[in-house]
Formats: C-alpha cells, structure tokens, sequence
C-alpha cells in the first residue's frame, strides 16, 4: 500500500501532460559554418531544431556519434505550413570523414565527403498536424543514416537555388521527460510563433506580442490551477498512508 501511495503521489504531481518529450531548440543563427555549427544532443534523443535558412546561406549543426548507443541517424525535415514556404525547397547533407566528396554549393572541411537528401518527388511530401502545439508542417524528407565511424558528422540544412525560408530538423526517438513547465510553455509559444508568417508591419510585431503575452499569462494561471490541484490530491494521499501506516503498526 505504501509502495501505491507513493507511486500515485509521484504521479499526480508530475502527470504526463506536462512533460516535455519533444526536445525543441532555438539556435542564434550564428551556425553557419563548420566552425560555429550547432551542437546536437545524443542523436537517440528526440529533438527538433527551428531555425530560418537565409539566402546564399548554409545552416550547420553537429553531432558525435560517441556519445550515441545508435548507429543510426534520423533526418527529418520540415517547413511551416505557409504561403510563404510552399516553393520553398531545402535539402539536407550529411558530412563525415567517411563519404565521398561530391559537388556542393558550399565548401566542405577537408578530408570530408558528404550524402545530400532532397525531395525527389512532390507527392511524397506529407501534411502533419502537431497536436501538442497545434502546428501545421509539411515533411519533406524522412531518411535514415547509417553510421559508419566515430569522427565528428555535421548536418548542413542548404538550398540549391538559394531559396530562404523557415524550417525545422529532427531526429532522435527517444523520448527526455522534462518537468520545467515554464520552460515548457515558452517553448509552446516559440513553436506556435515560428509556425506564424513572417511579419514586417510594426502594428503586427506589436499585435502579436500582445497575443504571445495574453497566451502566457493564460497558460500561467492554467498551471497554477493545476498545481493547486496536484498539492490537494498529494496531501489527503499523504495523510492517507499516515492513517494506514499507523494502522498497520500501531497494532
């Protein structure tokens, strides 16, 4: 009986709603080259990366496979169901010790070769509904990447045609629980913003971060309800299994 008390305390006071299993980050932009290239987590990790590909421009990112028990790398990338990304085409390469060098728009490190992933058919590109965030995105590629060696690989998110736009990176499958519902609700407000059109009007910079301020302060006092809630329901458990513990030694 204790054993269950202390496994519904556990539970009621973390529930899984508010956990985090979809690890997002926000990189500055400043990874535009091998030298400044973003640092993934443990690719077994679930984790999406949202950045904006500028023209002529070459996002990086990086990852050691040492600090990996797969041999397989994810790839998966997606854009913002938006009027402004429905041309927009970005690619993905692979950079590693162990590829051939081949032909890119952007120069590799030495001693690197590299594997390109594209759209290779626009029937292939599939709508998906993130429920969590209520987002909408379209996926335009899903691959796998066999791991060969343990040398630093780089991810290069490009466009052939120079083409700008917003899009998102992930991989991983391994669901990280995180418990920092503040950090968890900005991180919701970050998705939802970068899946809005871009915008140049000052009244709807402003127009938004009203909305943005309404959206936290809502989800705020959501939190706080619901963590009145979790305390009521933590302590009659706990004043549960005093009364049962006493009755159980108190004979």
């Amino acid at each position: 009986m204790v054993l269950l008390g202390l496994s519904l305390i556990i539970w009621f006071s973390f529930p899984p709603n508010t956990a985090e299993a979809h690890r997002p980050s926000f990189p500055d932009g400043l990874n535009k080259s091998p030298n400044s290239a973003f640092q993934l987590d443990d690719i077994d990790i679930s984790q999406a990366i949202y950045q904006v590909l500028g023209e002529n421009e070459q996002v990086w990112l990086k990852f050691h496979p040492n600090s990996s028990s797969s041999k397989t790398a994810n790839i998966q990338l997606g854009i913002p169901v938006l009027e402004e990304t429905e041309s927009f085409r970005p690619m993905v390469a692979v950079v590693s010790q162990n590829l051939s060098r081949i032909d890119l728009p952007f120069d590799l490190p030495d001693g690197f070769g590299a594997i390109v992933y594209e759209v290779n058919n626009e029937t292939s590109i599939k709508r998906f509904h993130e429920p969590y965030t209520n987002t909408n995105s379209w996926i335009l590629i899903e691959e796998e990447f066999e791991i060969i060696g343990n040398e630093i690989h780089y991810v290069v998110i490009f466009s052939k045609t120079n083409q700008s736009g917003k899009f998102w990176f992930a991989t991983g499958t391994k669901e990280v629980f995180d418990f920092r519902s503040s950090q968890l609700n900005e991180n919701i407000l970050k998705v939802k913003s970068f899946h809005k059109p871009s915008i140049t009007s000052s009244d709807e910079i402003s127009s938004q971060d009203k909305e943005l301020s309404l959206q936290s302060r809502l989800q705020g006092t959501s939190y706080l309800k619901s963590i009145h809630v979790y305390l009521i329901t933590v302590l009659i458990l706990s004043f549960l299994m005093i009364i049962l513990v006493k009755n159980k030694f108190g004979k």
